[in-house]
């Protein structure tokens, strides 16, 4: 589902989530949530395979019965721990990277900000990345979640390429799912680089690798027309 224009609806369409600190939110769900939050730094650590109503039971200080009792099966575990991940995703990567003026800007605040998720040491990982690896082969309902997240942020991605194509940014013959593409196969040499190899360089890499892209489909523009991603510096630490 492509991004729509901010004054439209800025968001991602994201899964259905359970909002945390809602007075409305009756026993159930909260308990639902705290199971769910769990479940989810339990998933950036483990892989969404390594989910268990037993760890979880044991990490909640719930019975297995319990836990049980609020998802019905691992699978639905899975797919709720998709929809909270992705709600996450949105709010540090989409949402701040909306407040930029479309086109090349936002293109190059959008990546900034998914550098920075991927590579920054407090994070125990990117579900998107490991999920695939785990489901790139397996059909059904969970890889379906999963594919459908990624799906729809690939899809605010290319949108937003080709806002900066429309807005002048960049080339007028710029293929946009090619542009896109190499953004994205970026963020995956990243991921790799700075989280398995504990490479220090990686950041600084992705970065000039963003340049290059802009680089070779952009358009010259003032210096002042264009935010590039932030210099700001990230750790990598070795967990």
């Amino acid at each position: 589902m492509p991004v729509s224009e901010p004054s439209a609806s800025p968001s991602l369409a994201s899964p259905a989530r359970v909002r945390r600190g809602s007075g409305a939110l009756q026993k159930g769900q909260q308990t639902k949530a705290v199971i769910v939050e769990a479940a989810l730094d339990l998933a950036t650590q483990l892989g969404l395979e390594g989910l268990s109503i037993g760890a979880l039971a044991e990490l909640t200080r719930m019975s297995k019965s319990g836990v049980f009792a609020h998802f019905g099966s691992r699978e639905e575990l899975q797919i709720s721990v998709i929809g909270e991940y992705f709600a996450r995703f949105e709010q540090e990567v989409f949402f701040p990277a909306l407040r930029e003026p479309r086109g090349l800007p936002r293109l190059s605040a959008m990546f900034g900000n998914w550098m920075r998720l991927v590579a920054q040491g407090s994070q125990a990982g990117c579900i998107f990345i490991s999920g695939a690896v785990e489901f790139d082969d397996r059909p059904g309902p969970v890889r379906d979640a999963l594919a459908n997240s990624v799906q729809t942020w690939l899809a605010a991605m290319n949108r937003a390429v080709v806002q900066a194509k429309e807005d002048g940014h960049l080339r007028a013959d710029a293929d946009e799912r090619q542009v896109a593409f190499e953004i994205h196969g970026l963020i995956l040499a990243l991921h790799y680089e700075a989280r398995f190899l504990k490479n220090p360089g990686a950041i600084a890499r992705a970065k000039t690798g963003f340049d290059n892209i802009i680089a070779r489909y952009g358009r010259a523009l003032p210096a002042t027309d264009v935010k590039r991603p932030s210099r700001r510096k990230v750790s990598v630490s070795p967990r």
